[in-house]
């Protein structure tokens, strides 16, 4: 017997190895022909992802190298391990970097960049090449001043379909005692929490020579109640008020988030970092930009190589790729209720919990997956959406399920059991 009722969280790394490509030298060839890998003339180059701040933490060094066009290797069998890397100032002190694992260098967590200071890094990797950045002044980054959304419609996915969602921006009162180019980060966090956590854990077993299965209720004693869902910045995020008479930065989109990211969340959370860097670094990520919006075909002009500021000491004409960036750093994270979006996205958001009612079954479970009396006309519609119900509860004296929406009952099908130390 069933019962109906309702109850109450192209990117910058990745374009750093598509330069590869611009390092490649390949024959003339018609459009309908095979390529031939073996007419490219491969380089192995050193790639460099080096930042600090005037934040206290551990901050990172990546060292990778290019792999070949046709090559299939990942990022460990890449990675540049046994360096030897430090950061210099103007005045000599210096500070080293230690291994982790391999190809990510990291800084004590102790260790800030001082505002005024300029900074170098040096690498001697494995094999006893060195290299240098030039020295960069570490210049001061204003406040964030506002953290605030809008509804939006953006064309995502290769086959850029219109996407409903949320954009995030910032404003920037004043800039005036910084650079006037700044570059962004974000990181994200949605809260799960489930109206109806399970209590009880299905486990299905197919005895030979049965076509049905068995369905076997426990007694679950998880806490799923309650989970998080993080996510982090994935593609270079610059701004620059140079052209701006009154040094501010107004409306600068930051994150695009789709609607649907919101159908079970109870809280979400953005931090937005934002970065003073210097021209020479505003402009190295520019051309990435500019190289990230090429379709990716090796038959595009092509931009050249993205040289950034780090040259080898032992033969000047080597090629370098990658950036030692160095920014004061300003960090501002603001706690947002569903209810706090622009209300033209909530019109998008599935709810998920109040669309699907709590089911009450009594009988077997292969008579309710199967939808057993249910019209031949509403059965299609029916099964589909009986397979997204899973039991929660069990009453054993008279042998009813109580079912919900998958999403509904166990947090950890949208996110993570755990919260994070800084969730407020």
């Amino acid at each position: 017997m069933l019962k109906s009722g309702r109850m109450s969280m192209a990117n910058y790394k990745t374009v750093l190895k598509l330069c590869l490509m611009c390092l490649v030298m390949f024959v003339a060839i018609a459009c309908i022909e095979e390529i031939d890998t073996t007419s490219f003339t491969f380089e192995k180059v050193l790639v460099v992802d080096a930042n600090i701040s005037d934040q206290a933490k551990a901050h990172e060094v990546h060292l990778t190298y290019t792999s070949p066009i046709d090559g299939t290797a990942d990022g460990s069998s890449n990675a540049a391990s046994g360096a030897t890397i430090w950061v210099e100032d103007d005045l000599g002190n210096r500070v080293d970097f230690t291994e982790q694992r391999a190809g990510f260098y990291l800084s004590p967590d102790t260790f800030a960049g001082e505002v005024g200071r300029s900074y170098t890094l040096l690498i001697i990797t494995n094999e006893g090449n060195k290299y240098q950045s030039s020295f960069e002044k570490l210049v001061q980054a204003p406040e964030v001043s506002a953290i605030y959304n809008k509804f939006a419609i953006k064309p995502l996915g290769q086959k850029a379909i219109a996407t409903p969602g949320v954009q995030f921006f910032i404003d920037v009162e004043d800039d005036s005692q910084s650079t006037q180019f700044y570059r962004y980060e974000w990181t994200d966090a949605h809260q799960v929490v489930v109206p109806y956590p399970k209590k009880y854990e299905t486990t299905i077993i197919y005895p030979g020579g049965m076509t049905d299965p068995i369905y076997i209720l426990d007694p679950f004693n998880t806490d799923v109640s309650e989970c998080y869902r993080e996510s982090r910045f994935d593609e270079v995020v610059l701004a620059s008020s140079a052209s701006n008479s009154n040094r501010e930065l107004r409306e600068i989109p930051i994150f695009f988030s789709e609607a649907s990211n919101f159908d079970v969340t109870t809280k979400y959370s953005i931090e937005v970092t934002q970065r003073a860097i210097s021209v020479q670094a505003y402009s190295y990520y520019r051309k990435i930009e500019l190289f990230n919006e090429s379709n990716g075909s090796l038959f595009d002009k092509q931009h050249g190589a993205i040289v950034g500021n780090i040259l080898s000491m032992d033969s000047p004409d080597e090629k370098v790729l990658g950036y030692f960036e160095v920014s004061g750093a300003s960090s501002k994270r603001v706690f947002l209720e569903p209810s706090q979006l622009d209300e033209k996205v909530m019109d998008y958001v599935v709810r998920t919990c109040e669309e699907y009612d709590v089911l009450e079954f009594e009988g077997d479970l292969n008579s309710f997956y199967k939808a057993n009396g249910v019209p031949e006309i509403l059965l299609g519609d029916e099964l589909l959406k009986r397979a997204f119900y899973e039991v929660y509860d069990y009453d054993p004296l008279n042998d009813t399920k109580f079912l919900a929406h998958r999403l509904c009952i166990d947090c950890r099908n949208r996110g993570s059991i755990g919260k994070p130390d800084w969730w407020q």
